[in-house]
């Protein structure tokens, strides 16, 4: 939901939601301005038939451990440290080497700045434990083998979005990524560059940006009627019929609700395939009551999703209707939009030792609260703010919006 609010915002339609924090790693694509769903997921592996987002989640975060197979492979995650005892540097007695211990070997966390600095990270102890759990048994340096566990991690995060939009007969090149969770912006510079992508938007807040998306959030119901009938002229009968009674149940969930009658809104869509086939595609229905000639129109529609879905249609194919579904919303009001607030001064310029292309260097570090509308950095660059931290790499340049919000573009 935030990030349908930020494509809203920022006339962004098309963007790839990626919010890694310490152990997981979640992917949403929102397509001309709305979030994908699905009307069957699985939890847990228990297949679910109930309308949902579409995420894809992975076990690759801040606290996911790297390790070695039977084969001498290094992998990362899907076990995690958590954050008890967490990463190694937070000495609590974690001793496995975590993607956080491999940002901190390669220089890109400042140990001063972690959690607003109220957290000291020990670059100590995380070199002990990529050293001990993968520099040695791979006969590697320790920067080595932390540049290792950085990119098997961003190559894991990068086919998760390869296949929540090649599922959809998605071009990555047509998307633009919004990076969020506390270590969201470590990453996504690169992950946007594995995959194919040229725009990454780093949101304010990063850390609680999906908070903001439940605070904004619509009431919502979903309600189905079922039928499996051919999608013709001869359907428009049942459909507004159908319709009919899902509008008046739907109002009356919105009026238990509390939801004025201008605060409520409806969608129908209907549940099609070809005939014979085992699975259904969701149409949006472009009016209400569905006649004749809006039935017409969405079995264009259906034909054309197809087509992107599975690089084939049949225009001349029979269709099935299986069933027609409302979503039901009351429209709640908004939190207001934080302001950003005017740039300070920067004060004394900082650098940071980083580990870049086979040798240590010196990069600008700059406070994000710094940066002034107009102004543009080049990679590599360090960007830091209280509760997460901003890696852009050499090829990148970043610039603030009006808004707050930060957008890198690829050279």
């Amino acid at each position: 939901m935030a990030v349908e609010q930020l494509s809203a915002r920022l006339a962004m339609p098309d963007l790839v939601g990626i919010d890694m924090g310490g152990t997981s790693f979640d992917v949403v694509v929102v397509h001309e301005g709305r979030a994908a769903t699905i009307n069957e997921g699985s939890i847990d592996g228990v297949p679910v038939r109930l309308p949902m987002i579409d995420l894809r989640t992975i076990g690759t975060g801040g606290g996911s451990i790297a390790w070695m197979d039977r084969a001498g492979r290094l992998r990362v995650g899907p076990r995690s440290a958590g954050a008890q005892p967490g990463p190694a540097c937070y000495g609590r007695g974690g001793d496995q080497a975590t993607v956080t211990d491999a940002n901190l070997v390669l220089g890109r966390i400042d140990t001063h700045r972690f959690a607003a600095g109220r957290m000291r990270l020990d670059p100590k102890l995380a070199r002990e434990a990529v050293t001990r759990g993968v520099a040695a048994p791979l006969g590697l340096g320790t920067e080595e083998a932390a540049e290792g566990i950085v990119r098997i991690s961003v190559a894991n995060m990068a086919q998760a979005i390869r296949l929540s939009l090649y599922s959809r007969g998605l071009d990555p090149a047509d998307f633009a990524l919004v990076s969020f969770g506390g270590a969201g912006g470590l990453h996504a510079a690169e992950i946007a560059a594995e995959v194919g992508v040229d725009t990454v938007v780093y949101p304010m807040a990063a850390g609680t940006f999906s908070a903001l998306g439940i605070l904004s959030s619509d009431i919502a119901h979903s309600l189905v009627r079922s039928r499996v009938q051919a999608f013709g002229p001869e359907a428009a009968a049942w459909f507004s019929a159908a319709a009919a009674e899902l509008r008046a149940e739907a109002d009356a969930m919105l009026v238990q609700d509390g939801v004025a009658p201008s605060a409520r809104r409806f969608v129908f869509a209907a549940d099609l395939r070809y005939r014979g086939q085992g699975y259904e595609l969701t149409v949006p229905l472009s009016a209400e009551p569905p006649d004749a000639a809006a039935l017409a129109s969405v079995a264009a529609s259906f034909h054309e999703m197809h087509a992107q879905r599975f690089a084939h249609a049949d225009p001349a194919g029979a269709i099935e209707s299986v069933a027609l579904r409302l979503t039901a919303m009351g429209v709640v009001a908004k939190p207001p939009a934080a302001a950003a607030a005017t740039a300070q001064s920067s004060g004394a310029a900082r650098t940071a030792r980083v580990y870049l292309d086979g040798s240590w260097s010196e990069i600008p570090m700059r406070e994000r609260a710094t940066l002034a509308a107009g102004e543009s950095l080049a990679g590599p660059v360090q960007i830091v703010e209280d509760y997460s931290t901003l890696y852009l790499p050499r090829g990148w340049r970043i610039a603030p919006l009006a808004g707050g919000d930060l957008v890198a573009k690829r050279a």
